[in-house]
Protein backbone atom coordinates (compact mmCIF):
# COMPACT_ATOMS: atom_id res chain seq x y z
CA UNK A 1 0.00 0.00 0.00
CA UNK A 2 2.82 2.69 1.00
CA UNK A 3 4.44 2.45 -2.45
CA UNK A 4 0.97 3.11 -4.40
CA UNK A 5 1.48 5.89 -6.20
CA UNK A 6 -2.15 6.05 -7.55
CA UNK A 7 -5.38 3.70 -7.43
CA UNK A 8 -9.16 3.44 -8.90
CA UNK A 9 -10.20 6.88 -7.02
CA UNK A 10 -7.34 8.85 -7.56
CA UNK A 11 -5.68 8.99 -4.01
CA UNK A 12 -1.74 9.22 -4.70
CA UNK A 13 -0.89 7.84 -1.07
CA UNK A 14 2.76 9.07 -1.31
CA UNK A 15 1.52 12.48 -1.74
CA UNK A 16 -0.85 12.44 1.12
CA UNK A 17 1.81 12.21 3.35
CA UNK A 18 3.82 14.95 5.44
CA UNK A 19 7.46 15.98 4.41
CA UNK A 20 9.86 12.51 5.80
CA UNK A 21 10.98 13.63 9.39
CA UNK A 22 14.44 14.77 10.36
CA UNK A 23 17.04 12.54 11.50
CA UNK A 24 17.12 13.84 14.67
CA UNK A 25 13.47 12.79 15.90
CA UNK A 26 13.56 9.49 17.61
CA UNK A 27 12.45 6.71 15.36
CA UNK A 28 9.64 5.36 17.56
CA UNK A 29 8.05 8.32 15.71
CA UNK A 30 8.10 6.71 12.99
CA UNK A 31 5.92 3.83 14.15
CA UNK A 32 2.57 6.30 13.08
CA UNK A 33 3.63 6.20 9.54
CA UNK A 34 4.24 2.30 9.33
CA UNK A 35 1.06 1.55 11.72
CA UNK A 36 -1.74 4.34 11.73
CA UNK A 37 -1.43 6.21 8.11
CA UNK A 38 -1.85 3.23 5.72
CA UNK A 39 -4.85 2.09 7.88
CA UNK A 40 -5.63 5.89 7.68
CA UNK A 41 -5.26 5.70 3.76
CA UNK A 42 -8.50 3.15 3.91
CA UNK A 43 -10.81 6.08 5.27
CA UNK A 44 -9.26 8.66 2.76
CA UNK A 45 -10.33 5.88 -0.22
CA UNK A 46 -13.44 5.84 1.01
CA UNK A 47 -13.81 9.75 1.44
CA UNK A 48 -12.72 10.47 -1.73
CA UNK A 49 -15.00 8.04 -3.08
CA UNK A 50 -17.96 9.89 -1.22
CA UNK A 51 -16.99 13.45 -1.60
CA UNK A 52 -16.24 14.27 1.82
CA UNK A 53 -13.76 17.16 2.75
CA UNK A 54 -11.12 17.38 4.69
CA UNK A 55 -13.34 19.34 7.64
CA UNK A 56 -15.59 16.65 7.64
CA UNK A 57 -13.32 14.42 8.53
CA UNK A 58 -11.81 16.48 11.25
CA UNK A 59 -15.43 16.96 12.81
CA UNK A 60 -16.32 13.06 12.62
CA UNK A 61 -12.69 12.47 14.36
CA UNK A 62 -13.60 14.60 17.19
CA UNK A 63 -17.20 13.34 17.68
CA UNK A 64 -15.76 9.60 17.85
CA UNK A 65 -13.01 10.58 20.13
CA UNK A 66 -15.63 12.07 22.34
CA UNK A 67 -17.85 8.92 22.10
CA UNK A 68 -14.90 6.74 23.37
CA UNK A 69 -14.32 9.18 26.32
CA UNK A 70 -17.65 8.43 27.33
CA UNK A 71 -17.19 4.88 27.57
CA UNK A 72 -14.02 5.75 29.95
CA UNK A 73 -16.43 7.05 32.32
CA UNK A 74 -18.65 3.58 32.28
CA UNK A 75 -15.64 2.10 35.15
CA UNK A 76 -15.07 -1.19 33.53
CA UNK A 77 -13.27 -3.68 31.02
CA UNK A 78 -15.59 -3.84 28.53
CA UNK A 79 -16.56 -0.31 28.69
CA UNK A 80 -12.67 0.49 28.50
CA UNK A 81 -12.41 -1.96 25.48
CA UNK A 82 -15.52 0.18 23.78
CA UNK A 83 -13.79 3.54 24.73
CA UNK A 84 -10.30 2.09 23.03
CA UNK A 85 -11.90 1.43 19.99
CA UNK A 86 -13.89 4.31 19.24
CA UNK A 87 -10.84 6.43 20.01
CA UNK A 88 -8.30 4.94 17.90
CA UNK A 89 -10.53 5.05 15.15
CA UNK A 90 -10.74 8.49 16.02
CA UNK A 91 -6.92 9.01 15.88
CA UNK A 92 -6.98 7.37 12.62
CA UNK A 93 -9.83 9.73 11.18
CA UNK A 94 -7.88 12.37 12.18
CA UNK A 95 -5.06 11.41 10.19
CA UNK A 96 -7.04 10.84 7.48
CA UNK A 97 -8.22 14.61 7.39
CA UNK A 98 -4.92 16.11 6.76
CA UNK A 99 -4.16 13.07 4.06
CA UNK A 100 -7.16 13.82 2.06
CA UNK A 101 -6.51 17.31 2.11
CA UNK A 102 -2.75 16.79 0.96
CA UNK A 103 -3.82 14.34 -1.59
CA UNK A 104 -6.68 16.37 -2.90
CA UNK A 105 -5.14 20.37 -3.02
CA UNK A 106 -7.67 21.14 -0.42
CA UNK A 107 -5.17 22.63 2.73
CA UNK A 108 -6.83 25.36 3.85
CA UNK A 109 -5.69 27.51 7.25
CA UNK A 110 -9.21 26.97 8.57
CA UNK A 111 -8.55 23.69 8.15
CA UNK A 112 -5.04 23.37 9.81
CA UNK A 113 -6.55 25.56 12.94
CA UNK A 114 -10.02 23.51 13.37
CA UNK A 115 -7.62 20.26 13.58
CA UNK A 116 -5.53 21.57 16.59
CA UNK A 117 -8.72 23.07 17.90
CA UNK A 118 -10.34 19.45 18.10
CA UNK A 119 -7.57 17.69 19.16
CA UNK A 120 -6.73 20.05 21.95
CA UNK A 121 -9.78 19.15 23.09
CA UNK A 122 -9.92 15.43 22.17
CA UNK A 123 -7.06 15.28 24.37
CA UNK A 124 -8.49 16.87 27.79
CA UNK A 125 -11.52 15.20 27.09
CA UNK A 126 -10.11 11.63 26.88
CA UNK A 127 -7.50 12.19 28.90
CA UNK A 128 -9.77 12.97 31.90
CA UNK A 129 -12.11 10.60 31.21
CA UNK A 130 -9.65 7.98 31.26
CA UNK A 131 -8.50 9.07 34.61
CA UNK A 132 -11.50 9.70 35.86
CA UNK A 133 -12.87 6.12 34.44
CA UNK A 134 -9.86 4.31 36.43
CA UNK A 135 -10.69 5.69 39.30
CA UNK A 136 -14.22 4.49 39.40
CA UNK A 137 -13.11 1.06 38.35
CA UNK A 138 -10.45 1.13 41.27
CA UNK A 139 -11.40 3.72 43.95
CA UNK A 140 -8.14 4.65 44.10
CA UNK A 141 -7.91 8.33 44.98
CA UNK A 142 -4.25 8.85 45.29
CA UNK A 143 -3.94 7.39 41.97
CA UNK A 144 -6.64 9.59 41.06
CA UNK A 145 -4.83 12.67 42.02
CA UNK A 146 -1.67 11.54 40.30
CA UNK A 147 -3.47 11.17 36.68
CA UNK A 148 -5.10 14.48 36.96
CA UNK A 149 -1.78 16.08 37.59
CA UNK A 150 -0.33 14.18 34.53
CA UNK A 151 -3.40 15.23 32.52
CA UNK A 152 -2.59 18.97 33.41
CA UNK A 153 1.39 18.19 33.32
CA UNK A 154 0.38 16.77 29.46
CA UNK A 155 -1.65 19.69 28.71
CA UNK A 156 1.00 22.09 29.54
CA UNK A 157 3.43 20.57 27.66
CA UNK A 158 1.14 21.18 24.38
CA UNK A 159 1.07 24.93 25.44
CA UNK A 160 5.07 25.15 25.95
CA UNK A 161 5.68 24.01 23.02
CA UNK A 162 3.21 26.59 21.14
CA UNK A 163 4.64 29.04 22.94
CA UNK A 164 8.25 27.77 22.12
CA UNK A 165 7.50 28.15 18.26
CA UNK A 166 5.86 31.22 18.39
CA UNK A 167 9.44 32.61 20.48
CA UNK A 168 11.02 31.00 17.75
CA UNK A 169 9.13 31.90 14.65
CA UNK A 170 8.64 28.89 13.42
CA UNK A 171 5.62 28.94 10.82
CA UNK A 172 6.05 24.82 10.63
CA UNK A 173 7.27 22.02 12.07
CA UNK A 174 8.82 18.10 11.57
CA UNK A 175 5.46 16.84 11.77
CA UNK A 176 6.73 14.67 14.86
CA UNK A 177 3.97 15.99 17.07
CA UNK A 178 1.10 14.47 15.28
CA UNK A 179 3.04 11.34 14.94
CA UNK A 180 3.64 11.13 18.86
CA UNK A 181 -0.06 12.01 19.46
CA UNK A 182 -0.95 8.92 17.03
CA UNK A 183 1.61 6.61 19.18
CA UNK A 184 -0.08 7.88 22.45
CA UNK A 185 -3.67 6.92 21.16
CA UNK A 186 -2.53 3.54 19.74
CA UNK A 187 -1.02 3.04 23.27
CA UNK A 188 -4.55 3.99 24.58
CA UNK A 189 -6.24 1.28 22.28
CA UNK A 190 -3.19 -1.75 23.24
CA UNK A 191 -3.68 -0.97 27.71
CA UNK A 192 -7.19 -0.63 26.58
CA UNK A 193 -7.56 -3.83 25.39
CA UNK A 194 -5.67 -5.51 28.38
CA UNK A 195 -8.03 -3.62 30.54
CA UNK A 196 -4.65 -2.00 32.32
CA UNK A 197 -5.50 1.94 32.12
CA UNK A 198 -2.94 2.36 34.91
CA UNK A 199 0.21 1.30 33.27
CA UNK A 200 -0.70 4.09 30.21
CA UNK A 201 -2.38 6.70 32.55
CA UNK A 202 1.53 6.48 34.61
CA UNK A 203 3.54 7.15 31.26
CA UNK A 204 1.43 9.11 30.40
CA UNK A 205 2.00 11.33 33.61
CA UNK A 206 5.98 10.71 33.30
CA UNK A 207 6.42 11.53 29.84
CA UNK A 208 5.10 15.16 29.78
CA UNK A 209 6.97 15.99 33.09
CA UNK A 210 10.27 14.99 31.49
CA UNK A 211 9.55 16.23 28.89
CA UNK A 212 9.22 20.09 29.74
CA UNK A 213 12.35 19.51 31.86
CA UNK A 214 14.39 18.09 28.20
CA UNK A 215 12.87 21.38 26.37
CA UNK A 216 13.48 23.38 28.54
CA UNK A 217 17.36 22.91 28.94
CA UNK A 218 17.74 22.35 25.45
CA UNK A 219 15.86 24.71 24.12
CA UNK A 220 16.31 28.02 26.49
CA UNK A 221 19.90 26.70 28.13
CA UNK A 222 21.64 24.89 25.27
CA UNK A 223 20.12 26.49 22.04
CA UNK A 224 19.02 29.57 23.27
CA UNK A 225 18.19 31.35 20.65
CA UNK A 226 19.59 35.06 20.03
CA UNK A 227 18.49 38.15 20.70
CA UNK A 228 17.56 40.33 17.70
CA UNK A 229 19.46 43.68 17.52
CA UNK A 230 17.93 46.32 19.60
CA UNK A 231 16.16 49.67 17.83
CA UNK A 232 17.24 53.10 19.18
CA UNK A 233 14.83 55.63 18.10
Amino acid sequence: MNGQQGDASGFDYQASLKPPLPARVPGIARLDRVINRPLAGLIVRAARRLNLRPNQITVAAFVLSLAGARFFLGGNGPSFLVAGILIYIGTLFDAADGMLARSTGQCTRFGAYLDLYLDRITDFVVLGAMAWGYFLQSGRRGFLVFSLVGVAAYMLQVLLYYLEREYRGLQSGSGASGDYRGLVYLGILAFSLANRLEIVIAILCAIPVLNIVYRFIRYWIVERPEEPPSRTP
